[in-house]
């Protein structure tokens, strides 16, 4: 459902010079006739530009804009969901419900995470000991999972059940190991993967019934997990590949082109961007690791930027300063 959680975009953005955007191949390879359609996403009033950062089934997208707010969009209609509690606002991600999360800063420092649902934000109970915390995904069961800064400069894996409103829980796998443990993201079914971090960084799936399992990946560099999926980048005969894992660390597929940051569905799809023969940056899809589409190309990588993918088949992307989606359709 989301993005991968980068820094908050600078109001420069929005006055950065456009570069060319061309569109990519609109028909399949060897999948008939099927086409990605293209929407502009509006801008709220008042609000000059957005990121888009997540995406849900149903026709859910959600992102930030130019006044540190926070925008959410219902099948193409824009909200603005304003700033909670008058502070910088940052959604990261959105489930089928459209129920939004994310985090608030205080003089550029991340203060609160907070969820929006109900028409109104909520600040998440930070768990004891810790600082603050930042919501980082969320299942459409309305399961919550962030990671809380402790005291120095410890982060721990952070869970606000659905189940169990008003509780938080905090994950380390091995404390006297692990200084910066966080949630990769939380698929349907509960399972969690997250990322702990020392000198070395290793993953680990989390089951709802709290048993974890250590998985041996090979990298680092892991971005997406939906259904059991995990997908990321894999350092092999001297260059990058996108390779995809399964729930024991097995190697299931690579990507036939290389895709920075990639994001994937409950099936076979995967979306991200790659660069062209022709050094363009190009945001393409994938079905089983073959890609099938090219969608749009532009020789500046801040025209085209990291996309997020549903189940229900659209990607949802920022292009320059406004929101897109691709829809995916077949002839019956």
């Amino acid at each position: 459902m989301k993005r991968t959680l980068k820094a908050f975009l600078a109001a420069a953005v929005a006055l950065l010079p456009m570069a060319t955007i061309t569109p990519g191949t609109a028909a399949a390879r060897g999948v008939g006739e099927c086409s990605w359609t293209q929407a502009t996403l509006p801008l709220p009033a008042g609000t000059s530009w957005a990121d888009v950062s997540a995406a849900a089934n149903g026709g859910w997208v959600a992102g930030s804009g130019s006044h540190g707010n926070a925008i959410r969009w219902h099948n193409g209609v824009a909200e603005d969901l304003g700033r909670a509690f008058g502070q910088q606002t940052e959604v990261n991600d959105i489930n089928a419900s459209g129920t939004a999360v994310g985090m608030t800063y205080a003089d550029s420092f991340e203060d609160d995470a907070v969820v929006y649902r109900d028409g109104r934000f909520t600040a998440l109970p930070i768990p004891p000991g810790h600082r603050t915390a930042r919501a980082l995904a969320v299942n459409d069961t309305g399961d919550i999972v962030g990671t809380a800064r402790g005291d120095g400069s410890s982060f721990d894996m952070t869970i606000w059940p659905a189940a169990a409103p008003g509780t938080v829980l905090t994950i380390n796998p091995d404390p006297t190991l692990y200084g910066d443990v966080s949630a990769v993201e939380i698929d349907e079914q509960g399972r969690i993967l997250l990322r702990a971090s020392t000198l070395r960084t290793d993953y680990f799936v989390r089951y709802p019934d709290g048993t974890m399992t250590k998985l041996a990946l090979g990298t680092s560099y892991v971005n997406g997990f939906r259904n059991g999926r995990i997908v990321g980048d894999w350092y092999e005969n001297d260059d990058f590949v996108t390779a995809e894992w399964d729930l024991t660390g097995t190697v299931v597929r690579r990507l036939d082109t290389w895709t920075n940051e990639p994001a994937i569905d409950s099936g076979t799809r995967t979306t991200g961007i790659y660069r062209t023969a022709d050094d363009d940056y190009a945001l393409g899809v994938w079905e089983s690791g073959v890609r099938t589409h090219t969608l749009l190309t532009s020789p500046d990588s801040n025209d085209v930027r990291r996309p997020v993918l549903t189940d229900d088949g659209v990607i949802a992307t920022t292009i320059g300063s406004t929101g897109a989606t691709f829809r995916h359709s077949c002839p019956a």
